[in-house]
Formats: C-alpha cells, structure tokens, sequence
C-alpha cells in the first residue's frame, strides 16, 4: 500500500511540475474555432503551491473540454488586494464573455467586482466571497464546513487542558473568517481552550516562522491548526523541528504532496482536504452556463473532505487527493454527495 502511495506522490509532483510549465508558457489557451473568452483571476500564481497549481489545472482541462479561450492574470501576493483590483477593472476592460475571480479580499475586493458587474461583464467568483450579495455565481469550499469537521475531529483527539493555537492564512479573507467560526463551531465549548490566532499572509516561511514564535511563546500549547496549505505546512513543519510530534497535535487544511508526507509519518493527526481541481473545473463549466443564458447555482460546493492516516489509502480519498490521475474532474453529484 505505501509503494503504491510514494509511486502516486511520485507521479503527482512530476504532473504538477508538467501543468506549471504549461501554465507559464501559455497563459492563453485558445481552441482552433475560439469560443468564449475568459479570463482567471486567482489570488496568485505559485509554482510551489498545489493548491492554485489544481485550480488552474482544472480550469484549463474544463476550457479544452467547452472550447473557451482562456487568459491568466493574478497579483503578486494573496494580500495584494490593490493589484487584484486594478487587474479585475483592466479585465473587465478587455470586454470578456466572463472573468472567474478568487477574490483576495472579502471587503476590499467588493467594489471593483461590482464595478465589474455594472459594466456588463459577467463575473463568476471561485474559492472565496465577498461580502455583497451581487447575484453572481460562486464555486467554492463550504469553508464553514471544513472548518467544522476538522474543529469536531480535534475535539475527539483534545488532551487533558487543551491550550490551542491557530495558524490562519489571510486576515480579513472570507476563507480565513469561515474557517475559523467552523472550527470554532465544531469545538463547540472547547473553544475556550483557545488560546492565539496567528496570520502568515499565505506565505511558507512566514506560517513556519510565527507557529515557532508561538510555542516558544506559548510552550504550553498542545494543539495546533492551519487553515491552508501554506498555513498548515509551515505550521506541521515547525512542530516536526522543534521535536513537538505527538506532544503537539496537529490539524491542517489542504493536501499537498509535502503535507501527505507529514501525515503518513503522524506529524498530522488529520487533515480536511478541499477539491480545487473541481473548483477551477466547475468555475469554467458555471461561467459557460452562464455565457449561454442557461442557469446557473448561487452557490455551488466543490467538495471536502476529513483524511487520517488510517484512510488515505482507500480508492475513494485516492480520486481527490490525486485528481490529475485521473480522467476529468470528480463529477459534481459524487463532490455533492460527500
């Protein structure tokens, strides 16, 4: 079983790096007869990070699949809300059927989407909200959800007088906010053991570095939680090299090849996985509908999932955590009915 899972974790890393140098090369991906234009805005573009690397995967497989002439563009940062903005407004500029947007901002990202909006253009949100109803489509994680049932899993692992730290990625970001009333909600009174809640700006070395000023800060803490994929594998990484595994439980969000790693070797108790290939797929497949004039959903969940080590090799938890090996993206009546 573990041969079969390095020979997946293998094949996965030698894909990503396969979808990046497409994804660098062809920032257009345009069909013999271009159909729709439109344009992906995510929060960043991150060669290192396997979460944006699906979503843009997922999105790219979804256009050759409806023929869409597809454009990249995305800030520097997770936190560069003001280059997000200029990006959506000069997107919206360039008159496409659609733009997908991954707003960085739950506020700060509002009024230029709705600038967006007004001007005729057809928005589709993915992966995060923002926080005015605009009657446009969004294609996410139900992150209250996700929060909640890795909140009620840490509730069953609690030690003797928890003291508990979060590791959150963005403050301010709809994603971060959702995450943390899950967890929260899932802890239910064991909320109270909480003790701080850090931000690393989703940036690798950050997350790593302020879970280290945390339990030095804070040795008594016993339990920590990321809320992404930079959050949690800085934060995993930290408990690993200060020697903590076991003493420090530890709880994460996302499944990266990295983080898999850590939780078969029990750095991890447990982690909530999210679909982001399924995410960009249907965000392609929703703004398709709607260029159409068909009908599309307000709200469309593209799926999570809780995975210990005791399950991660079950073919089902295989299909979404490796989706690229697959055929296509996980279809929505399965993602719906987890």
């Amino acid at each position: 079983m573990k041969k079969s899972m390095a020979f997946k974790l293998g094949a996965y890393l030698l894909f990503l790096g396969a979808v990046f140098g497409i994804c660098y090369q062809l920032y257009e991906t345009t069909g013999e007869n271009a159909g729709p234009k439109i344009i992906l805005i995510p929060k960043k573009i991150d060669e290192s990070n396997e979460f944006w690397s699906s979503v843009i995967a997922g999105a790219q497989v979804a256009s050759k699949e409806y023929n869409v002439e597809l454009s990249l563009m995305a800030p520097e940062t997770e936190t560069d809300v003001e280059g997000q903005n200029r990006l959506i407004l000069e997107a919206a500029g360039r008159r496409p059927d659609a733009i997908l947007v991954s707003p960085c901002s739950y506020e700060g990202t509002t009024s230029s989407i709705r600038q967006a909006v007004n001007q005729g253009v057809k928005v589709i949100l993915i992966d995060s909200n923002i926080n005015e109803s605009l009657s446009i489509p969004l294609v996410a994680t139900d992150n209250v959800e996700i929060g909640r049932r890795l909140g009620e899993y840490m509730k069953e692992l609690l030690p003797e007088n928890p003291k508990i730290g979060l590791v959150g990625h963005v403050k301010g970001s709809s994603t971060a906010i959702d995450r943390e009333k899950g967890i929260r909600d899932g802890l239910g009174k064991e909320a109270e053991s909480i003790e701080e809640v850090v931000f690393c700006d989703s940036i690798y070395q950050e997350a790593y570095d302020v879970t280290l000023q945390l339990l030095k800060r804070r040795p008594e803490i016993n339990i920590i939680a990321g809320f992404n994929e930079y959050s949690s594998l800085g934060a995993a990484s930290a408990v690993r090299d200060l020697g903590l595994k076991g003493k420090v439980k530890t709880f994460g969000i996302d499944s990266s090849v990295s983080q898999l790693q850590l939780l078969e070797s029990g750095v991890y108790q447990a982690l909530a996985i999210q679909n982001p290939f399924n995410m960009g797929y249907l965000g392609i497949e929703e703004a398709v509908k709607r260029i159409e004039g068909g009908k599309t959903d307000l709200f469309l969940n593209s799926g999570s999932k809780l995975v210990t080590v005791g399950d991660i090799y079950t073919e089902e938890n295989e299909k979404l955590l490796f989706p690229f090996l697959g055929s296509r993206a996980t279809k929505k009546e399965e993602i719906n009915s987890q």
